[in-house]
């Protein structure tokens, strides 16, 4: 039994010319990408990690939305409050001694909504929304992840 090919690629290019930059190429389309994560809160660039936590929260805010429209019910706001915790961010400095590594331990992502549909409504959106994210599927089993939802009327 032979396996099935991938129905879907997505192909990027990731170009690092520039000091403590990296330009990623997708579609039409281009952004800027700075260190892998940075401690200093006056950085100039967005990292890599807080891109991928950013991705997250957009993925469960659109996809939301989206099913919500889907279902015709009125969503008027919906916003990620998102935070991002590794196992041992000192890893990543290559202190000695440090145990443990720098990759994501835990993600937390609260999604807020306003809308004056029943909250019954919007709650079984959010779980079409968590039952088609991509990004759900893939960091559910690798991660700790913390999803919830608030509805505001």
């Amino acid at each position: 039994m032979h396996e099935a090919e991938p129905r879907f690629r997505w192909d990027l290019r990731v170009s690092s010319d520039a000091d403590e930059q990296a330009t990623v190429f997708v579609r039409r389309h281009a952004f800027a990408v700075g260190l892998p994560l940075q401690f200093d809160p006056a950085y100039g660039r967005i990292t890599a990690l807080e891109y991928l936590l950013g991705a997250l929260g957009a993925d469960l805010a659109n996809g939301l939305r989206a099913a919500a429209h889907r279902r015709r019910l009125a969503v008027d706001r919906v916003e990620a409050l998102v935070q991002g915790e590794l196992d041992n961010a000192l890893t990543h400095l290559g202190v000695v001694g440090e145990p443990g590594h720098p990759g994501v331990k835990r993600i937390a992502v609260k999604i807020f909504v306003s809308s004056f549909e029943p909250e019954a409504g919007i709650r079984s959106v959010w779980e079409e929304t968590l039952a088609r994210s991509p990004l759900v599927h893939t960091f559910r089993d690798a991660i700790q992840l913390e999803l919830t939802l608030q509805v505001a009327h």
